[in-house]
C-alpha cells in the first residue's frame, strides 16, 4: 500500500506541484478538487505523503541555503584574514625599509679624557 500511495502521490505532485503546500488540511482540499479518489483513507494517506514530501523539500532547501551561507561567510572570513595578513606583512616590510634607509645617527662625540700625568702638574 505504501508503494501505491508513494507512486500516486509522486504522480500527482509531478502534475500539480504548485497547487500543494506544507499544510495537510489545505493539501486534502486541493486533492479533493483535482482527483476523483473516493476513499477517505487513501485520500488522507496521499495528502499526508504529499505534505511530508513538500516539508522534506523545504527542509532540504533551507539546509542547502544555510550551508551555502556558511561557506560564503567562511570564504569572506578567510579573505579578510588573508588581507589582514598581507597588510601586516606590507607594514613590516615598509618599516624595515624605512629603518634601512634612515641614516644611523652617531652618538655625540665625548671629549677624550686627559692623561692623568698632565692633570697632576701644579
Amino acid at each position: 500500500m505504501v508503494n501505491r500511495v508513494r507512486k500516486l502521490s509522486m504522480d500527482i505532485l509531478d502534475k500539480y506541484e504548485e497547487s500543494f503546500g506544507a499544510n495537510f488540511e489545505d493539501n486534502k482540499k486541493t486533492l479533493a478538487e483535482i482527483s476523483t479518489i473516493t476513499s477517505k483513507e487513501l485520500k488522507n494517506e496521499i495528502a499526508g505523503f504529499i505534505t511530508k514530501t513538500i516539508k522534506r523539500g523545504i527542509r532540504e532547501q533551507q539546509k542547502r541555503e544555510a550551508d551555502q551561507k556558511a561557506r560564503e561567510e567562511e570564504a569572506a572570513e578567510l579573505a579578510r584574514a588573508e588581507a589582514d595578513e598581507q597588510a601586516a606583512d606590507a607594514a613590516d616590510i615598509s618599516t624595515e625599509e624605512d629603518a634601512a634607509q634612515q641614516p644611523t645617527e652617531e652618538p655625540p662625540a665625548q671629549p677624550e679624557p686627559e692623561p692623568a700625568a698632565e692633570r697632576a702638574s701644579p
